[in-house]
């Protein structure tokens, strides 16, 4: 397997030129190089490097080569659109040290992929822990650095996510408050709604009553109406000019022939 270069991913080729109307196409969006870092484990190898590659065979996505006495396992996580590794990792086990090498893309944070790259690398241990042994206190030394970049990468992400927080609680205190204020006003409505519609009713009765003639009136309305009909009354007539209902105009005329202030003809 040929070596990956320590140096970035490989760039994109140039767009070629289009044939038709000698002009070339708009040209394509190359993506920036990821960056390159890595750290170093102190170690031994008490087994052949064949050995540990057996060990790591069960990991399918990995890609191994021997180097010399050193075996050299990569892990590509990510490739551009030739096909060239862009996001990956190489871990190289020597006879008296472990080096990993690693590529972080821009949009990423180094912290937190240096994280990732560590749980990689812990991981590929476990499985050649019979194989090979580090130092025990520099991996301490590197799982430390490793919790207190984690640390503050987290703490920052909290501090982000508190200020949310604590804008979103206020907006919501006070909403509450407008809302108990709105329920309080709601309740003062409904109230004087009430006072309004029990005057409203009170109105009402009252306008009936003004509206509706007593005994005395309607008897005088219906002399009056007679007077000036030459004796003749069209109860129908005199019910719709007057807004009483015709059983009451038939009531009151018997009752002014019965007490004699009216008669009927023939």
């Amino acid at each position: 397997m040929a070596l990956i270069p320590q140096k970035g991913a490989p760039a994109l080729q140039q767009p070629v030129p289009s044939q038709k109307g000698g002009q070339a196409p708009p040209p394509q969006a190359i993506p920036s190089k990821p960056t390159v870092s890595g750290f170093r484990v102190s170690g031994r190898r008490k087994r052949s490097s064949e050995e540990i590659a057996k060990k790591l065979a069960e990991l399918s996505f990995l890609e191994m080569s021997l180097d010399g006495e050193n075996l050299q396992v990569l892990n590509v996580e990510s490739r551009d659109i030739q096909k060239n590794p862009y996001l990956f990792s190489i871990v190289t086990f020597g006879s008296s040290s472990v080096e990993v090498t690693y590529t972080c893309m821009p949009t990423m944070s180094p912290k937190k992929r240096r994280i990732d790259v560590l749980r990689h690398f812990l991981n590929l241990l476990t499985i050649t822990d019979d194989c090979y042994e580090v130092d025990i206190h520099e991996l301490y030394q590197l799982l430390e650095a490793a919790v207190a970049n984690m640390t503050e990468y987290v703490s920052a992400d909290f501090d982000r996510l508190f200020s949310v927080y604590d804008n979103l609680k206020t907006e919501f205190t006070t909403q509450q408050k407008k809302n108990k204020e709105l329920l309080e006003a709601n309740s003062t409505l409904s109230k004087e709604n009430y006072d309004l519609k029990s005057k409203n009713d009170e109105l009402v009765l009252k306008l009936q009553k003004l509206e509706t003639y007593s005994d005395s009136v309607l008897a005088l309305k219906v002399q009056e109406w007679l007077s000036e009909h030459k004796g003749e009354i069209n109860i129908s007539e005199f019910s719709k000019v007057y807004g009483v209902p015709e059983t009451r105009v038939e009531q009151m005329l018997n009752k002014l022939v019965t007490e004699g202030y009216i008669e009927t003809k023939g």
